[in-house]
């Protein structure tokens, strides 16, 4: 009994995980006939942009716009998620 509570445990915890680094992926754009992606608010992709994960971005073989810097903006991120106390 106690084996089976600790695996129901662990593979919630294991769900939950997967399921909030779904969620913190960063989103980041390109417009139809560009090869650079965008941060939200970029003026250099100010209409016709489609929202993508940055992975996915990457995977296209799209690179970082060198105005918004959406690479930069994903670093910042990951800074700001770090526990207190620690430092690289």
């Amino acid at each position: 009994m106690m084996k089976k509570t600790i695996q129901i445990f662990c593979l919630s915890l294991l769900l939950f995980v997967l399921g909030s680094a779904k969620s913190m992926a960063q989103t980041v754009y390109v417009t139809e006939s560009g090869k650079k992606f965008h941060a939200k608010n970029c003026t250099l992709a100010k209409t016709g942009k489609k929202g993508m994960s940055l992975s996915e971005a990457k995977k296209g073989g799209f690179e970082a716009c060198k105005n918004c810097k959406a690479d930069a903006i994903k670093a910042e991120e990951k800074k700001s998620v770090q526990p207190k106390g620690k430092k690289k």
